[in-house]
């Protein structure tokens, strides 16, 4: 589809644009937080039927992502990986008894309460990273006088398509760290540390990803990158290369590890995000219950994790879990972008209701932001290919179908609307009151 030459100037234009985008998360975190995150933000500070439809929208996008990354893991990562190191076909449909059981897993370690899930994304995380970090240096210092600033190019290779493509990619793989305003109900000192929760989050990634990027493109070969993605484990590939099987199988390990984290965290978010909505009565009312012992959405978390696998499987059976997976990732990045683009619009009204609205950071970053995002997802999804066509209009019908019927119950129920977000803003205020 392009050629990958400059993947590392990819990255560093995308954690530009990742720097813009956890602006409006940053900013909103300031003055609210809450289960809900984009739903509450929205909702309280701009408007409640705007909120509503942005907290269904972004709702979709993060149950989209425990899709895809369960998918992908079992069904793409894992059997690409034995097949290229043992030389083993493992079977069309063995990554179902898989997806099995990292789901029923993810569900149970979600259940039990957000303080064992961060623990374990976190041990997991730094693990993970600390290895990455391992692998990039010793390929680096492994090539030597072959290292060269070619990957950095800012020319694209093939138009600046390719770099969009590269950039969403990029970012959504980035945009992770603005799902931690969902735990501002959690959190001790929400207002102060969410905030540097979602900066320092960006900056660790930023790093790892620039330094992972330019170790992979060099140890993969500058002149090669056109194979790159040819291959379903490249990475490891190059880790064998340099560093050995032994450590390789270590890696591949943690990856693992770090996937199964990833597909947890999105989990948290979105279950989180349907209670929020429920416990203000605009969504089903047994997703706002809370259980008495772990004091977690359990019904919300049982049903989510139950969906995904749902959806991931039919996916999978249906068109292969390669392309299963790039449906559902395509999909969820085009809902999570457009409900980026959206509160950047909502934060300029909040902080203009507030009376304290600075042009530079309610007005001109955001809309830098906005610009970024709407120019890459128009080179990346013009013109359509399967099945990135198909997961668009799967996206943009959600979206359409959920705003008509928002504005509808928000027209028949006024008082009601007025609710979106409220419980959220009634238990931080608890929570502050206790400080």
């Amino acid at each position: 589809m392009f050629e990958e030459r400059f993947i590392a100037s990819r990255i560093c234009n995308s954690i530009f644009g990742v720097l813009l985008w956890i602006n409006t998360p940053y900013q909103f975190s300031k003055k609210i937080n809450g289960s809900g995150g984009f739903y509450t933000f929205n909702s309280q500070g701009a408007n409640p039927t705007f909120g509503l439809i942005i907290g269904y929208m972004m709702g979709f996008s993060y149950f989209m992502v425990i899709t895809n990354a369960i998918l992908f893991t079992t069904g793409v990562f894992i059997p690409g990986t034995i097949s290229y190191f043992l030389g083993i076909n493992i079977g069309t449909y063995t990554w179902i008894p898989m997806m099995t059981a990292f789901i029923v897993i993810l569900a149970i370690i979600a259940y039990l309460g957000i303080k064992p899930s961060l623990a374990y994304s976190f041990i997991a995380s730094v693990i993970e990273i600390a290895l990455l970090v391992i692998t990039s240096v010793v390929i680096i210092v492994a090539l030597g006088s072959k290292n060269t600033l070619a990957p950095f190019t800012p020319a694209p290779a093939d138009g600046f398509a390719a770099v969009a493509v590269g950039m969403v990619l990029a970012i959504f793989s980035m945009s992770g760290s603005s799902a931690v305003v969902t735990l501002g109900e959690e959190a001790e000192q929400p207002r102060k540390n969410i905030k540097k929760a979602l900066l320092i989050s960006f900056l660790i990634t930023g790093v790892v990803f620039v330094l992972t990027s330019y170790a992979l493109t060099v140890g993969w070969g500058v002149s090669k990158m056109s194979t790159f993605f040819q291959s379903s484990v490249p990475g490891l590939i190059v880790a064998d290369k340099y560093i050995g099987l032994p450590f390789t199988i270590l890696l591949f390990v943690f990856i693992i590890n770090s996937l199964f984290a990833g597909s947890l965290a999105p989990l948290n978010t979105s279950s989180r995000m349907i209670f929020s909505m429920s416990r203000d009565g605009l969504g089903p009312s047994i997703f706002s219950k809370v259980h008495p012992k772990y004091k977690t959405p359990y019904i919300a978390i049982i049903t989510m994790a139950g969906v995904a696998y749902f959806v991931s499987l039919v996916a999978g059976i249906l068109i292969g879990p390669y392309y299963g997976f790039l449906y559902l990732v395509t999909a969820s990045s085009a809902a999570l972008f457009i409900g980026h683009i959206l509160s950047n619009f909502g934060l300029g009204a909040t902080y203009k209701k507030l009376k304290e609205f600075k042009i530079l950071t309610h007005a001109v970053i955001p809309g830098a932001a906005t610009i970024i995002l709407a120019v890459a997802m128009y080179y990346s999804f013009v013109p359509p290919a399967y099945p990135v066509d198909y997961a668009i209009i799967t996206a943009v019908v959600f979206i359409i179908i959920s705003a008509v019927l928002i504005i509808i119950y928000a027209k028949k129920h006024p008082e009601q609307i007025k609710n979106a977000g409220m419980t959220d803003l009634e238990v931080q205020s608890e929570i502050y009151k206790k400080e």
